[in-house]
C-alpha cells in the first residue's frame, strides 16, 4: 500500500469518526503534517526540483534584506554582545545560512546562540545536513514555546504562516457556516448543517455587509495562537516576518468569492486541494489585519507593514549588490538581476509579499531605511458600524 493512499484510509477513519464531516483544518493538518505521511513530511518540495519556489531559491536578494534588517534590529537593541538569532520554519535552512554568513561579512558581532524552530524531521534533516560544514552551531527546537522567553532576541520568518492549517466558511442568511470535508466516493466539500456559534472569524462587519449569499472564504485560527507564542518568546527584540497576503479590507474583498485557498504540484498551482495528498502542498494567503489584532492582544507592537518589492528596493545591502553587478555585467550578473527583478517588481513577487515588522512592548520604531513606505495604517482593522 503506497503512503499516498495510507493517508487516505487515515483521513477517511477521521471523517468517519467525526460523524461524516471533518472541519478543513484537521484534513489539512493531515495532509501536511502527518507524520512519516504529510507532504512536509515526506518530499523534497523546494527549488526547481520541488513543487514551488520561494524566495530563498532566487539568489542572495531576500537574505540581504533580512540581513539589514537584523543589523538595525541588534543596533535599535543597543549592540549587545549576547543575542539570539531565531527563525521559525526555515525550510532548507539555506536562507538562514546565508543571513550569518552575510552578517559574518559585515563584522559585527555574531548571535550567541542560532535557533531553528521546526516540526518536521523531515526538514530538520536536511537543516542538519546543510549546517554540518558551516562553522555555525544551530539548536533545533521542535516548537517555538519551546524556545521560553529570550531577551535580545531577533526572529525571522519567511512564508510560515501560510503553511498553517485554515478553516473555511460560507456565508449564509448572515451567518458563517464551516465547510468542512466529507467522503462521498472521494473527498468532497460539505457544509455544516448549523452556523457557527463559537470561534467565529473576526471579520469586519462593514465588510461582511458587501458580501453576495453564499460568499466562500478561509480563516487563519493559527495566527491568535502563534502570535501569543511570539509575543511569549520576543521577551525583548522584534519579529520579521515575510509571507504573500493582504489587509482584511482586500483579503474579504466581496468579489473574491472562493477565497485565496489552493495546492501547488510541481510548480503550478492548482485549485484541487482534495487531490494527490501528501504529495501536494496547500495553501491560503494571510489575512495580516488578523495577525495584527492578535499580536496586541498580546503587546506584540506593529511597527512596519509594506510590499517586499519596496523593502528590497531600499535595502542597503541590496543596493551596493546591485551596485556591484553593473560594474560586470557578465552572465551570472544578468542571471541574478533576472531573480531581482522576480522579487522586486509587482509582477513577480514585489506586491504579493509583504514584510510586517513587530516589535516586544518596548520597542517603539520601525527601520528609518523604510519609514517612508511603511503602510502598517491599512490592516488595522476598521471598527464596525
Amino acid at each position: 500500500m503506497s503512503d499516498t493512499t495510507i493517508l487516505e484510509t487515515s483521513i477517511r477513519q477521521r471523517i468517519s469518526d467525526a460523524g461524516g464531516f471533518l472541519p478543513f483544518d484537521s484534513f489539512m493538518q493531515a495532509a501536511l503534517y502527518e507524520p512519516g505521511l504529510g507532504y512536509y513530511e515526506t518530499q523534497a518540495i523546494f527549488g526547481d526540483s520541488g513543487d514551488f519556489i520561494t524566495g530563498a531559491d532566487l539568489g542572495p536578494w531576500l537574505s540581504l534584506g533580512f540581513s539589514d534588517l537584523i543589523l538595525w534590529g541588534w543596533r535599535e537593541l543597543g549592540q549587545p554582545s549576547e543575542w539570539i538569532l531565531l527563525e521559525q520554519g526555515g525550510g532548507s535552512g539555506r536562507l538562514l545560512l546565508s543571513v550569518l554568513k552575510e552578517l559574518e561579512k559585515q563584522g559585527i558581532c555574531l548571535p550567541a546562540r542560532i535557533i531553528e524552530v521546526e516540526c518536521s524531521q523531515n526538514l530538520i534533516q536536511a537543516q542538519k545536513k546543510l549546517f554540518l560544514e558551516s562553522g555555525f552551531v544551530i539548536e533545533h527546537l521542535a516548537s517555538l514555546a519551546d524556545a521560553g522567553a529570550l531577551e535580545n532576541v531577533l526572529v525571522m520568518s519567511n512564508e510560515l504562516p501560510d503553511a498553517f492549517p485554515v478553516r473555511c466558511f460560507r456565508w449564509k442568511d448572515g451567518e458563517f457556516f464551516e465547510r468542512g470535508v466529507a467522503d462521498r466516493n472521494g473527498f468532497q466539500w460539505q457544509d455544516s448543517d448549523t452556523p457557527l456559534q463559537h470561534d467565529v472569524p473576526l471579520i469586519s462587519e462593514v465588510i461582511r455587509k458587501q458580501w453576495p449569499e453564499g460568499y466562500c472564504s478561509e480563516w487563519n485560527p493559527g495566527l491568535r495562537s502563534w502570535q501569543k507564542e511570539l509575543a511569549a518568546v520576543i521577551k525583548r527584540g522584534y519579529s520579521f516576518c515575510v509571507d504573500y497576503g493582504y489587509s482584511q479590507q482586500e483579503y474579504y474583498r466581496a468579489n473574491r468569492q472562493e477565497g485565496t485557498l489552493l495546492a501547488h504540484f510541481k510548480h503550478q498551482a492548482v485549485d484541487t486541494v482534495f487531490a494527490q495528498l501528501g504529495l501536494q502542498d496547500i495553501t491560503a494567503h494571510i489575512d495580516f489585519s488578523a495577525m495584527l489584532s492578535a499580536g496586541l492582544e498580546h503587546d506584540l507592537k506593529p511597527l512596519l507593514w509594506m510590499p517586499q518589492g519596496a523593502w528590497l528596493a531600499q535595502s542597503p545591502l541590496v543596493q551596493e549588490r546591485v551596485r556591484q553587478l553593473a560594474i560586470s555585467p557578465d552572465v551570472e550578473s544578468l542571471r541574478l538581476m533576472t531573480q531581482a527583478k522576480r522579487m522586486l517588481l509587482p509582477s513577480g513577487m514585489g506586491e504579493s509579499f509583504k514584510l510586517f515588522v513587530q516589535g516586544s512592548s518596548e520597542m517603539t520604531t520601525a527601520p528609518t531605511f523604510l519609514s517612508g513606505f511603511n503602510r502598517v495604517a491599512d490592516i488595522r482593522i476598521k471598527p464596525t458600524v
